[in-house]
């Protein structure tokens, strides 16, 4: 039995698109989805509808991630301080192009799973911890160790980090498919993996593709995204063009600016001035390329 492990889409369906053909071409019928499937990229109503494609025509496995529950604790409090500003307005963009029914769809889904079947060993899958769908799980980490100490198996199927690869920590594997939409490292490749299965145990392949990025970007440009949050969309389209993240890089540069000139920073009240120095200093142009600069 093979199972194609996806995570952290965060919105960029050409990169679905691609792993889903591969997998499909693989003759795979069995999808595992670990949440974080919207925001950061354009068009989420675009990723969503593929993922209703999986959902109706395959096998699907699929829980919740810790950026559908943002999505759905701001909609359920009612109120909230997204605006618009490279600081929350990629969410609010996304919010505002989500429809009832994948809020619905949201609201559905567990944030943990135990797989079950017949011949084949159990394993737990998660976004980012089984009790917390925000928690990081990286290697060697105390909290990874203690995680991997009280599973129930001995196999743990988990994204949220971005980062694919395996860890093993007293005979207990966690396996991280990677991210498929904000793929790190390995230059940008979109990343997913296939769990073998048998009744010895779960064997893990790991993916990177080359996919049709210009179509992604194409999208950044032309929609709402990079209005809403120019720096951040640049930031994300930067990562997706050389799997160099620096997402928090920029953020936390940005937040210290501000706080320097203003003597008090609070997120999302991160004035768009502060964002293009921290871009700037990153070398990162609006449209997510490099900007050129001499090696000192």
């Amino acid at each position: 039995m093979d199972i194609a492990v996806f995570s952290d889409i965060h919105g960029n369906y050409s990169a679905l698109q691609a792993c889903i053909d591969y997998a499909v071409g693989k003759g795979i019928t069995n999808f595992m989805l670990l949440g974080d499937y919207v925001t950061d990229c354009p068009s989420p109503q675009k990723t969503m509808e593929k993922i209703y494609v999986l959902k109706q025509y395959f096998n699907t496995y699929i829980i919740r991630g810790n950026r559908e529950e943002y999505l759905l604790n701001y909609r359920n409090s009612g109120a909230g301080n997204w605006r618009k500003g490279s600081a929350s307005g990629a969410l609010l963009y996304t919010y505002e192009n989500l429809s009832d029914k994948d809020f619905k769809f949201f609201e559905s889904l567990p944030n943990y799973g135990v797989f079950e079947m017949k011949g084949f060993p159990s394993f737990e899958y998660c976004h980012g911890s089984p009790s917390n769908t925000s928690e990081l799980l990286y290697k060697e980490k105390r909290n990874t160790k203690k995680v991997l100490t009280h599973l129930k198996g001995n196999c743990l199927v988990h994204g949220h980090t971005h980062i694919q690869g395996t860890y093993v920590y007293r005979g207990n594997k966690a396996i991280n498919p990677g991210s498929i939409g904000i793929p790190w490292y390995y230059d940008g490749k979109t990343q997913f993996c296939i769990l073998h299965g048998s009744a010895k145990g779960w064997e893990e392949e790991y993916i990177q593709l080359d996919y049709n990025r210009k179509e992604i970007i194409r999208d950044f440009k032309s929609s709402d995204v990079s209005r809403y949050a120019p720096a951040w969309a640049a930031v994300s389209m930067h990562t997706i063009r050389t799997g160099v993240d620096l997402n928090q890089t920029v953020l936390l540069r940005a937040m210290r600016l501000c706080e320097q000139e203003r003597g008090t920073v609070k997120w999302p009240n991160i004035p768009e001035k502060y964002w293009a120095i921290a871009l700037k200093e990153n070398y990162i142009d609006l449209h997510g390329k490099e900007i050129p600069h001499s090696e000192e």
